[in-house]
């Protein structure tokens, strides 16, 4: 007992000082280079990171991934009948707005990590879910999510209900806004 209780403790301290030197590090560099605050934040802040990317790329260094595992937790039910998000859509902003009824079950359209849970202006309560393919997808005015932020959520999963009787929906890669049927056309979903 004794010896894990001594592991534990060691490996606590151990992962406490290489994240003071790490802090450290960061604040010596940024004081002596001005121009580290714009890069970290043009680049961390200003850009969406790749998720799945880092995770593929953690996989084949170390073994495993590093933000989420393929296992489907609990609270991941699946809508039973899924969203089609045809026909009834109109131009919105940067996206699209569909007809739906209020509190309408809204699923996953593809599997991916949450990289964004909060309220978006013109968009409202709004999840961005990066899928496995690259696509960033936004799903605006919903609500009661049982999600964390960087979880993993698969395809069809319950991510919310609509708030009212419109949902919006955005996808965009690389820079590059897509309709939802240039998406099911692209993804053959």
């Amino acid at each position: 007992m004794k010896v894990l209780e001594y592991k534990y403790i060691s490996n606590l301290i151990t992962r406490i000082l290489l994240s003071l030197i790490f802090v450290m590090l960061i604040l010596i560099i940024n004081k002596l280079n001005p121009k580290f605050y714009s890069y970290v934040k043009k680049y961390t802040f200003d850009k969406s990171l790749n998720f799945i990317k880092f995770n593929n790329l953690s996989k084949k260094i170390i073994g495993k991934k590093v933000f989420y595992t393929d296992k489907i937790s609990e609270n991941q039910m699946g809508v039973n009948k899924a969203l089609d998000f045809k026909n009834n859509s109109t131009k919105y902003f940067d996206g699209e707005k569909f007809k739906v009824s209020k509190n309408l079950p809204i699923g996953a359209i593809s599997s991916g990590v949450i990289i964004y849970i909060g309220n978006k202006e013109n968009f409202n309560n709004t999840i961005i879910i990066q899928g496995n393919d690259n696509y960033n997808i936004w799903y605006g005015n919903i609500e009661n999510t049982n999600y964390s932020l960087y979880e993993y959520v698969e395809k069809g999963s319950l991510i919310g209900s609509s708030i009212s009787d419109e949902v919006y929906l955005l996808i965009e890669k690389d820079g590059k806004l897509y309709t939802y049927d240039e998406y099911k056309k692209i993804t053959n979903n």
